[in-house]
Order: structure tokens, then sequence, then C-alpha cells
């Protein structure tokens, strides 16, 4: 039960994040009703849970010779793959990343928000 209660959790905050991306930061759009964005957050979250954790392996190297600072990498092609997935199979034709700089703007928020959850389940 518990590991149920983390992942909806875990979705909610990845609504929240990218309905707060596509508010604060030009160039991340985000015009989805309520049901499009869950969908897109359970998409999210499952490719953070799931794919983030083998692309940090592949890349280890990379990320210990960036002191880190790769994982920003790694969370922007998370999002560009939630971006390519969700228009490749017609989930949600309302996001759009227009740039690299929104990409990599919207990737800290969403890590920022992703640390603070995980920072608060170890209490």
């Amino acid at each position: 039960m518990r590991l149920i209660a983390r992942i909806i959790i875990a979705v909610v905050v990845n609504a929240l994040g990218l309905l707060a991306a596509s508010t604060f930061i030009p160039g991340f759009h985000l015009t989805a009703n309520m049901e499009e964005l869950l969908i897109l957050a359970a998409i999210f979250t499952a490719l953070y849970f799931i794919l983030r954790p083998i692309v940090k392996l592949i890349l280890g190297p990379f990320l210990v010779l960036t002191l880190g600072l790769g994982l920003i990498v790694v969370n922007a092609v998370m999002l560009y793959l939630l971006d390519f997935i969700a228009k490749k199979f017609m989930i949600s034709q309302n996001l759009s990343v227009g740039g690299i700089v929104p990409l990599l703007e919207a990737s800290l928020l969403l890590s920022v928000l992703n640390f603070l959850l995980h920072y608060a389940e170890k209490d």
C-alpha cells in the first residue's frame, strides 16, 4: 500500500510541476485538461522512475566529470521524451516545448520538485 501511495504522490507532484512550468517558464506550453495532465504526469513519473536510473548508469562517467550537473541534461531528456511520446501516441497535442532553454528550465524545476519529494519521503 505504501508503494501505491508513493506513486500517486509522485504523479500529483509531477502534475503540479508541469503546471508550474507552463505558468512560469516562457516557451513551455501546456494547455491540457485535468485528465490529460494526469496522464502526462503519470508518463513522466514512469520515465523518471524506470528510464532515468538506466540513463544515469550509462552516463555515469559523464555525470562524474560534470560534478552532477549532467543530471540536468538527463532530466531534460526525460522531459523531451515526454513531449515526444505525447505527440507520437496522440496522448496530448497540448504540450509543446519551444527550445532548449525552456526545456532545461522546466527540467530544473521538475528536478527540484522531485528532490523535495524524495527528501520528504525519507523522514
